[in-house]
């Protein structure tokens, strides 16, 4: 008689399945979330807590009918959160103590419902490469109470409408110091080429969203664009932090300061 996989088997076979994703992570993720106390342990009295959380909203996405590349994309993003978090508490760091892991609403916790709103996103975003910096927003708001389960669906709602360009340029905006930006606006500049303009599109699209300034000068088309003030502000900030965006490779961020140095 053929064994039917519990609910455990179905998650370790999802988390696996992000392989594609997140790499060496899924070993790790799988230690953590189905290791048993040892595994979750390393985060001390929270570290089985934050297990729980990612593992009960693991095993309601195995039992979601989906695609091939959404078992991919859940997985990896599974992986990762999981594999973040035990990274850090393995450093010693702390997860927040202010009841965000506690069970509130209708028997859930805020990091039950952070979690889920980024796994739903997850499965869908057809551009992957921002996968692993939306799973990292399940691992570092497990850490940080000054971010409510409130604004954490804030930043996951903003996060899913941005492109990944737009993460690269909100690091460039974070690093803009070190590259050789444009130091003008585009007013006055009869022609643009289509890879020149279509970046501009997007700042401006950031700045309307109120993620990044131009140091105080206000843009009401693209050809306002300022490179070289470009700055991270206020909601943009925390995402930057929440995110991870640091970690998203100079290689992704080059071509698109190229494009803004002239």
């Amino acid at each position: 008689m053929t064994e039917v996989p519990n609910d455990d088997d179905k998650l370790n076979a999802m988390i696996n399945s992000g392989g594609d994703i997140a790499g060496g992570a899924v070993g790790a993720a799988i230690g953590f979330l189905l290791g048993g106390p040892a595994g979750a342990a390393v985060g001390g009295a929270s570290g089985p807590a934050a297990a729980a959380a990612i593992r009960k909203i693991g095993h309601e996405a195995t039992g979601r009918l989906l695609g091939p590349r959404e078992k991919v994309r859940v997985g990896g993003a599974l992986a990762i959160a999981a594999a973040h978090i035990e990274q850090r508490t393995k450093r010693g760091e702390r997860l927040r103590t202010d009841g965000f892991f506690e069970n509130r609403h209708h028997g859930r916790s805020d990091a039950e419902e952070v979690a889920e709103n980024v796994l739903l996103r997850s499965q869908r975003e057809a551009e992957e490469r921002k996968i692993p910096f939306m799973a990292y927003l399940i691992g570092n708001i497990a850490f940080n109470s000054e971010i409510s389960a409130q604004l954490a669906h804030q930043i996951v709602k903003a996060a899913d409408a941005m492109t990944y360009r737009q993460l690269c340029i909100m690091k460039l905006a974070a690093v803009s110091d070190n590259y050789a930006l444009r130091e003008t606006d585009y007013r006055g500049q009869g022609r643009f080429d289509k890879a020149q303009y279509q970046i501009l599109y997007e700042c401006l699209d950031l700045y309307q969203r109120a993620l990044i300034n131009f140091g105080g000068e206000v843009a009401f088309g693209p050809t306002d664009v300022k490179p070289k003030s470009m700055k991270l502000q206020a909601m943009g900030t925390d995402m930057f932090n929440e995110m991870g965006l640091a970690t998203i490779p100079d290689a992704d961020v080059a071509p698109i300061a190229a494009h803004l140095s002239r």
